[in-house]
């Protein structure tokens, strides 16, 4: 396996292992989430089957009482019981306690209430709960009910009650309240471990940067210096080969001439890498280095200014001269032998940023490419030597700008050159 798909595979792993994790945390954060809706829910029904056997209860120990002939009023007191009435099945009160109809209004039951069905009525406001229940025979005390004849009601009478549900509704709408915060907070949570996750995995991808490119730069440092020398070495020899070889040999010894100088100046451009990338700032007026870069290079660069005036940036010249130049000789390049097709634009936008756009109607990036186009020695060229993207970055970050490459609407490619604006000339 090369160190290419090495590399390639080192870094879809480290992709897939953060979409995994990304997947469990996010798992976990749900899973965590429904419990606590679950558990919120499960409360909030226990206390209100709470209230409704607390009702039931009522029930029971009030018509007990009247049975056997008790006091109702200590029943409805230690029950939350309101107010109690028994009324004939025309509504006309039988006995009363506390707070109820004096005259039951039938008329106002929903019309699907027979004899054997209740009705139910919670008031939210006063947190007041009004139940009604048909029966079809009671067996009562005559005494309590007043009654003259008979200890059993031969006709359907009804029963009411109102039920204060004050203290259950107070807890309900604290376990709501609870079991929403509980859920933000969760929510909250779950967003500050994912970006505390992504940060660390940027972090981590910094990190393994900065340590490739101090190995780089340690290597890079020895190449130089090891091949620099023999390079002296050969011109030296060259120039005297010139003078003596023979003409059928001279086209040979121009190949060997040409391959030696582009080594020299792939050496010089490690040498620009490592160095301080920041240089001796000046104020430069950008557009007039573009209209003087514009002129060396073949028509079809089109350079479109936004205004008349200059835009002035604090960059060192030979830096921006060679970021500037590597950029529109890559769009240039990009065209693979066609009339090249490069747009150059330089705008300004409302934060004091001055903007160049130089814009190529090329191949454009490959899937993956854009994330790796900034790797020192990574090309994808055939004659390249994958460094000029690398320096140029190195030279604009310097600057305090920011350099990016990107898909061009109809294909190309774009790239993106953000500097500080000092001043406008």
């Amino acid at each position: 396996m090369g160190k290419k798909e090495r590399k390639d595979r080192s870094r879809h792993n480290e992709g897939r292992e953060n979409l995994v994790m990304t997947i469990t945390i996010t798992s976990v954060f749900a899973f965590l989430l429904g419990l606590a809706i679950i558990l919120s829910t499960s409360l909030i029904e226990a206390e209100n089957l709470r209230r409704e056997n607390a009702i039931e209860r009522a029930y029971s120990d009030i018509l007990m009482t009247i049975r056997m002939g008790g006091d109702v009023d200590m029943i409805m007191d230690n029950g939350n019981v309101l107010g109690f009435g028994y009324y004939t099945h025309m509504g006309t009160p039988l006995y009363v306690w506390g707070d109820a109809y004096q005259r039951l209004p039938i008329t106002s039951f929903p019309s699907g209430t027979d004899i054997n069905g209740s009705y139910t009525s919670y008031n939210k406001a006063t947190d007041v709960i009004d139940t009604v229940r048909y029966v079809s025979s009671v067996l009562v005390s005559p005494d309590n009910l007043l009654r003259s004849s008979g200890s059993v009601i031969e006709f359907p009478d009804i029963i009411y009650i109102s039920f204060d549900a004050s203290s259950y509704a107070e807890r309900v709408r604290l376990m709501i309240a609870i079991s929403f915060l509980v859920c933000i907070g969760i929510l909250m949570l779950y967003l500050i471990v994912l970006r505390i996750f992504k940060q660390n995995a940027i972090y981590r991808e910094t990190i393994r940067r900065q340590e490739s490119l101090v190995r780089l730069g340690q290597a890079a440092r020895t190449l130089t210096h090891e091949i620099k020398n023999p390079l002296s070495a050969i011109r030296l020899e060259l120039a005297i080969l010139k003078r003596n070889v023979p003409d059928s040999l001279i086209d040979d010894v121009r190949i060997i001439d040409h391959e030696t100088d582009r080594l020299t100046k792939l050496t010089d451009k490690v040498s620009d890498y490592l160095r301080n990338p920041l240089g001796t700032p000046e104020l430069l007026d950008i557009v007039q280095e573009l209209e003087t870069l514009v002129s060396l290079f073949p028509e079809g660069i089109r350079l479109h200014k936004d205004t008349a005036e200059g835009f002035l940036v604090l960059f060192d010249p030979d830096r921006l001269r060679s970021v500037l130049e590597n950029l529109i000789k890559n769009g240039v390049e990009a065209c693979e032998g066609e009339k090249p097709d490069v747009e150059i634009e330089v705008t300004a936008d409302g934060k004091d940023r001055c903007i160049v756009y130089i814009r190529d109607r090329g191949k454009g990036l490959a899937d993956g490419d854009s994330k790796r186009i900034f790797d020192p020695f990574f090309t994808t060229k055939i004659h390249g030597s994958g460094i000029g993207l690398s320096i140029s970055l190195q030279f604009v970050q310097a600057a305090g700008g920011s350099l990016r490459l990107y898909a061009r609407d109809g294909g190309g490619t774009t790239a993106e050159v953000m500097l500080p604006l000092q001043a406008r000339r």
